[in-house]
């Protein structure tokens, strides 16, 4: 929105464009969820969502923008209260093998309470890598994960200097290994692709084994 459209609006004006935006995210990130995105029509958010067709193209030109967007907002939600819980700013506060296992808790979490993220972010990965997406098309989506690639390094580098998980092999590789597939492996539970699974039972404690060996794996030769 253009600043001098902004500043010609007033208070209630720009809260009830809020409301409707958001309004439209939530629908979007249901629908999407339940049909996935390929599934979802424009028109079918519009309507959902109790907005012309015509406001929901100003809003967002096409679907793909309307994902990213969906994706964005509901990752920095999710994230703005984790930070609440473990603010960055205390990554020095605490033992760096502490802030690791409070990440991979965090993505068991997910898979007890936000199932539908996760589900919905491995529809996203999938449906962008099949678009014709540039990259400053993304870039509103990879600034809602600043926060998490920011604490991640940081815990990298943390443990250089206490030496409480291993960091002799590199770091996008460590992260690769440990973080990142404790996530993958949560989006499988969370969307039921999992070998002899049983619907609606609850598998945590199969991502608690894979947590302490992942813990194992991160605290074998810590100190090299």
């Amino acid at each position: 929105m253009k600043r001098e459209e902004k500043m010609g609006k007033s208070e209630k004006q720009m809260d009830k464009e809020h409301e409707r935006n958001q309004r439209i995210i939530d629908t979007a990130f249901r629908l999407f969820v339940e049909k996935k995105i390929e599934a979802v029509s424009m028109d079918e958010v519009a309507k959902e969502a109790g907005v012309g067709r015509a406001t929901l193209f100003r809003c967002y030109n096409n679907k793909t923008e309307l994902a990213i967007a969906v994706c964005a907002s509901k990752w920095k939600a999710y994230l703005d209260k984790l930070d609440e819980v473990r603010p960055i700013s205390s990554i020095h506060d605490i033992p760096a093998i502490d802030r690791f296992t409070f990440t991979l808790d965090s993505y068991i979490g997910m898979y007890q309470n936000h199932k539908d993220l996760l589900q919905y972010n491995d529809n996203f990965n999938n449906y962008v890598t099949h678009q014709t997406v540039q990259e400053e098309e993304l870039a509103n989506f990879h600034a809602s994960l600043n926060s998490v690639n920011t604490r991640l390094h940081m815990m990298y580098a943390k443990a250089k200097e206490d030496k409480t998980f291993r960091t002799d092999i590199p770091e996008e590789q460590f992260m690769r290994v440990t973080v990142h597939t404790m996530m993958a492996v949560c989006t499988h539970y969370a969307g039921g692709f999992i070998w002899g699974a049983t619907d609606n039972k609850d598998y945590t404690g199969d991502l608690l084994i894979l947590k302490e060996m992942i813990l194992n794996y991160a605290r074998n030769d810590a100190n090299l």
